[in-house]
């Protein structure tokens, strides 16, 4: 069957920079003719420079697994004449034998951002985080894993985009806070590493799936394919606006239309901002399989420059082999030894390693490198009251069991890391960390209200011990005020020296008293 291309206009509201070169608008018809095939075609992404037109194409016997493989990567290059030419396979290393996938590029295209998968034993396909390659010596190179706080996905779909100045990125996973399906969520690069990821909320994401997604140059608008917002096929593609300065408040997903959508699926937008054109990827009239299409739009160009992230922490990674340690162990509830489905977290020195317990266990197994000091490990799960500990990694492996404490009504979890100076109410450096795990837990639970208690020894004048532990209790909410947390949310009282846990006859059992604990008064 001979595919046709879809031709419209939609009119949006964007804000970026416009380049001088202009493809050859006469014909769009012809615009794409040497891209799509009888195989699958998708994920257009043009380089940062606009000459070069990077997608997947599946089942194409030139692919790195042959007729079996679900994509390389393949690019063309813009012709004088304004039309893409016959594009060739990227090759080995950036393709293997699983499914490969462009994201997106540093903007100034020497670092080239990837999906990727791996083969476990016994063949099980799965999404294994996120890969970069680095353009040097006139060839892509093998590409390294891409440090990414939190990265964890249970779904077999991940895909995603990064904007047009490389430093925000936008992905489709089935992470724990997902509400069903695939959820978007965006990430930010900072201070040499990605944030972990964080959920764009319920006016984006549904029960359904969302997937897919890509910002516009301006970060303005979120482009995105869904099955959960209705629609006229499979999967539709949608627009939204960025309310704020944030990331959760959007304007209702309006469809595409039927300049777009079909009663196929659609998926990967993305805007060529020099030429007003925007490419996606669609089934309808595609014998089942994906086509590039391009349709024109009307765009209010305002011109800004657009800042580049140098990325120069990941051109100089070389990708080494380390000597690994098994780390293992199980994740349980606190209060009644269930097992926990939660995410972990471990960060050391450049690395950063995520894995997701058992649902029907609790247990987790990971190999982190021999060579480290050190590693910090972070754990969270909905519901409960995240855990921060360093593990020294060893030859013969570690083995460590972790409780959480649940958010309960009712439910007192002692903050064992809050430092003072001696007899006054200022904090220690070292209390920092343990104050921000419950920033983090106040943030990722908006309905927790927590009241502070602060307690002493009964060594001294009780009048004085009194508000000392109140003057205490108060420093501590004013740190979670400052961080963002609304005062309305925490209550607080020194209690002094009247509700000992111990004995107070010896200073092993005293230094016990001494705390601060948060009691869970709503969730």
């Amino acid at each position: 069957m001979k595919k046709r291309y879809i031709l419209g206009v939609v009119f949006v509201l964007l804000s970026f920079g416009v380049f001088a070169q202009q493809v050859n608008e006469a014909d769009l018809n012809k615009l794409l003719e040497q891209i799509n095939t009888r195989y699958d075609e998708q994920n257009p992404i043009l380089s940062p420079d606009g000459k070069k037109l990077y997608f997947t194409r599946a089942n194409d016997s030139l692919n790195i697994g042959g007729p079996k493989d679900k994509g390389d990567i393949w690019v063309s290059e813009l012709g004088a004449n304004g039309i893409w030419q016959k594009p060739v396979n990227l090759g080995r290393p950036v393709n293997n034998e699983l499914k490969n996938y462009v994201l997106g590029f540093s903007a100034d295209g020497r670092i080239m951002f990837l999906n990727n998968e791996k083969k476990l034993p016994g063949g099980m396909v799965i999404n294994d985080g996120l890969v970069f390659s680095v353009f040097k010596n006139g060839r892509w190179s093998k590409p390294t894993r891409l440090n990414v706080d939190y990265l964890i996905n249970r779904s077999s779909h991940q895909s995603g985009s990064v904007s047009a100045d490389g430093a925000t990125m936008v992905l489709s996973l089935q992470a724990y806070a997902s509400r069903g399906g695939e959820d978007i969520y965006v990430c930010f690069y900072k201070n040499g590493r990605w944030t972990q990821p964080q959920n764009l909320g319920s006016t984006i994401n549904t029960k359904q799936q969302e997937m897919t997604p890509y910002l516009s140059p301006d970060k303005k608008y979120l482009y995105f394919s869904s099955n959960g917002h209705g629609g006229k096929g499979g999967r539709d593609l949608f627009v939204s606006e960025r309310l704020s300065e944030g990331w959760t408040e959007w304007s209702k997903p309006k469809n595409l239309g039927d300049e777009v959508n079909s009663n196929g699926v659609e998926l990967n937008y993305f805007i060529d901002n020099r030429n007003k054109i925007a490419y996606f990827s669609s089934t309808q009239n595609s014998d089942g399989y994906g086509d590039i299409r391009a349709h024109r739009i009307e765009v209010e160009i305002k011109e800004e420059p657009v800042e580049k992230e140098g990325f120069e922490e990941l051109v100089v990674i070389e990708e080494e082999e380390n000597k690994t340690c098994r780390f293992q162990g199980i994740v349980t509830n606190g209060k009644t030894g269930a097992p926990v489905a939660a995410a972990i977290n471990i960060t050391g020195d450049g690395m950063t390693e995520n894995v997701i317990t058992d649902e029907a266990t609790g247990k987790f197994e990971i190999e982190i490198p021999l060579s480290l000091d050190s590693v910090e490990v972070s754990i969270k799960a909905p519901g409960y009251m995240g855990i921060r500990e360093a593990v020294v990694p060893q030859s013969g492996g570690v083995s460590r069991n972790f409780e959480l404490a649940p958010l309960e009504v009712g439910e007192t979890i002692r903050l064992n890391k809050v430092y003072f100076k001696r007899g006054t109410a200022d904090l220690l450096e070292g209390s920092f960390a343990e104050l921000d795990r419950v920033v983090e837990m106040l943030r990722e639970n908006p309905n927790v209200k927590i009241e502070l208690s602060g307690h002493t020894d009964n060594q001294g004048n009780s009048k004085l011990n009194l508000k000392l532990s109140q003057d205490r209790v108060d420093k501590v909410k004013q740190y979670l005020v400052e961080h963002g947390i609304d005062a309305r949310r925490i209550k607080g009282k020194g209690y002094g020296g009247t509700r000992p846990v111990a004995s107070n006859a010896s200073e092993e059992t005293r230094k016990l008293n001494r705390r601060v604990e948060i009691k869970i008064l709503k969730n």
